[in-house]
């Protein structure tokens, strides 16, 4: 059976690597659910502040976990090159939030017709413009969940940290009565 890739960019990306260990390029559920990040989330965390607030991101499994990418291929590629452009050009024309990372994002979920996880409110307006499908952080979780992949006292967890460290996703509290009362 063919995976069921989901992108997920940086902000998920770094609320989840921690709990979910491997998060990335390990198979799960039925419908074999795959996650993936772009090989440019390497390059934002190689950024001084980021490196700084998560040092663990250099701990070798992690940047082990980190190597998988969704595979495209030449006219994939130049298809994604060319959506890219189009996105961005909207962004910087009529949506002056997203950043250049994002509008990537948008343009492989555009191309590989694959959803994208982002708590980034921009991204998500994004990605509606482009009928691309965006969802929260706990929505990644709700089907890590059902899939019986992770548990409730996990996320739980999870939440419990996130509101220590202050790194709260946006609309986390409409979200998790949504996906878990």
């Amino acid at each position: 059976m063919p995976q069921s890739k989901i992108l997920v960019d940086t902000n998920a990306y770094l609320r989840l690597a921690q709990t979910i260990d491997p998060l990335l390029f390990t198979p799960f559920g039925d419908l074999e659910y795959c996650l993936y990040i772009l090989p440019e989330l390497n390059d934002e965390l190689s950024n001084h502040r980021l490196r700084t607030k998560f040092s663990w991101v250099d701990e070798e499994r992690y940047i082990g976990n980190r190597k998988y990418f969704p595979a495209i291929g030449r006219k994939q590629k130049k298809a994604i090159d060319h959506a890219f452009q189009f996105v961005w050009g909207h962004v910087q024309k009529d949506l002056p939030g997203p950043s250049k990372i994002d509008a990537l994002y948008i343009a492989y979920a555009i191309e590989l017709n694959i959803p994208v996880v982002t708590d980034d409110q921009d991204m998500t307006e994004l990605a509606a413009e482009f009928d691309v499908t965006a969802m929260p952080t706990l929505g990644l979780l709700k089907i890590m969940l059902d899939c019986s992949h992770i548990n409730l006292k996990t996320i739980r967890g999870l939440i419990k940290y996130l509101r220590y460290k202050k790194d709260l996703p946006a609309n986390l509290d409409k979200d998790y009565k949504q996906f878990f009362l």
